[in-house]
């Protein structure tokens, strides 16, 4: 099983995000669009494994309160992978941290890579020939929600789709 532990969004946000693809596309801009069923941000990748409710035991464990997820109003890539920005939040990284931190005491693999906090908007970016389009041009709303709740996630493929399904999720402490 394909793992990951992730910030599900609110409606408020969700909405943001499907207008910023929407004006990609007005532009023409090509490439593998993140469904709106799919639209998360990635805590902690875990990959391979195969036992899932060991993880939401762990994850049960996390301490966290509730806090403020705002979007950024910006845009950017890492190379043809196109993001969503979010404000700094003192608690957000702290949540990673802590996630990780548990996963790693519990002997659960996870990528160690360090937590770079971005929304996944579109993979395999291609702009039009010609045209000058940029990414960092690309205004968002500053659309927000309170995090309330952490997600184990399980990533498949149907029919060449790329499917996330909710395993489990685990809610803050108020």
């Amino acid at each position: 099983m394909r793992l990951f532990i992730a910030l599900r969004f609110g409606k408020e946000i969700e909405h943001a995000l499907l207008s910023a693809q929407d004006e990609l596309r007005s532009y023409g801009i090509k490439g593998s669009y993140t469904n709106c069923m799919n639209l998360h941000l990635t805590l902690a990748f875990i990959g391979e494994y195969d036992d899932p409710q060991k993880v939401l035991d762990v994850l049960g464990r996390v301490d966290f309160r509730k806090f403020s997820l705002r979007l950024s109003g910006t845009a950017g890539a890492f190379g043809d992978l196109w993001w969503a920005g979010l404000e700094k939040q003192p608690e957000l990284p702290v949540l990673a941290s802590k996630v990780r931190r548990a996963l790693s005491e519990n002997s659960i693999p996870f990528d160690r890579k360090p937590f770079r906090p971005h929304i996944t908007l579109l993979r395999r970016a291609a702009v039009p020939y010609g045209s000058d389009f940029s990414i960092k041009s690309l205004k968002l709303s500053k659309a927000a929600m309170t995090a309330d709740s952490i997600s184990l996630m399980l990533s498949s493929r149907e029919n060449g789709k790329l499917i996330y399904t909710e395993l489990g999720t685990v809610y803050a402490a108020d």
